[in-house]
């Protein structure tokens, strides 16, 4: 009888042990830098529950370039949550060996006289006068607005495609915006950053603050509430963090009196 009940014990022990393995694996996984897939996940999820901050979904993408469609992961498939980039070692550079090259030496020779003759005549032509054209302002655009201090625009850029620091013409970017309802593919926006504070010339009182044009980027795609832009025109480097408003194309030009 003690017998029987010793077995009974001891499968119920290992029946025990064998339902918490799995999650053992599991969380080794994920301490690991590896998370597998579930059912209903999505990179928005997985980088607010790893990365803290579902904003860097973009950097999941980036690390796990298996992932065609960054809307279409299916479960059981691994995510790499962490960058392994193998550390290359600096070979000492040589310095190149200066070569001095043997100049043959020179042998003075007596100067050649030689019958100067006077240049031809030049045939005057009338002078033309250039045509006037009206005078234009091409950079009346990235010549910055006065707002509130707090303003922030509609939306923000996320990063580059390519992970640039800093971005200009032709470039790829992630936006994210307050609301995307209004968001169509070919829109474009203008982007733009905040400068120094404004202040009253008499009472020195904050009445606003500076902000500078940095260029103009046009929708190519949509990911969810995230989109792709291009950038199409840049006065300076655009930022990651850099905000977004809408686009209104402003041009002055000078008139001529008659």
């Amino acid at each position: 009888m003690r017998r029987l009940i010793g077995i009974f014990f001891t499968t119920i022990l290992m029946l025990s042990l064998f339902s918490v393995l799995p999650g053992l694996t599991q969380d080794t996984k994920e301490a690991d830098g590896v998370y597998t897939i579930k059912k209903g996940d999505t990179l928005w999820d997985i980088s607010s529950r790893f990365l803290k901050d579902p904003f860097l979904w973009p950097k999941l993408w980036q690390r796990n370039p298996y992932i065609n469609n960054p809307h279409w992961i299916y479960p059981g498939n691994p995510v790499r949550l962490t960058t392994l980039e193998p550390i290359k070692k600096e070979e000492p550079k040589s310095e190149p060996k200066e070569v001095v090259e043997e100049r043959p030496k020179e042998v003075m020779k007596e100067p050649e006289i030689k019958k100067v003759e006077p240049p031809p005549e030049v045939e005057k032509k009338p002078e033309v006068i250039a045509e006037v054209k009206p005078v234009g302002f091409p950079d009346i655009r990235s010549a910055g607005f006065m707002s509130d201090i707090e303003f922030k625009g509609i939306g923000i850029i996320l990063e580059s495609r390519e992970g640039k620091n800093l971005m200009s013409g032709d470039d790829i970017v992630y936006l994210a915006f307050k609301t995307s309802e209004s968001v169509l593919i070919g829109d474009q926006y203008t982007v733009f950053r905040a400068s120094e504070e404004i202040k009253h010339p008499v009472t020195d009182k904050k009445v606003g603050r500076r902000y500078n044009i940095i260029g103009n980027v046009k929708i190519i795609d949509q990911h969810g509430n995230f989109f792709t832009a291009k950038v199409i025109e840049s006065f300076d480097a655009l930022q990651k963090g850099d905000m977004i408003k809408p686009y209104s194309k402003e041009q002055m030009e000078g008139v001529i009196g008659k």
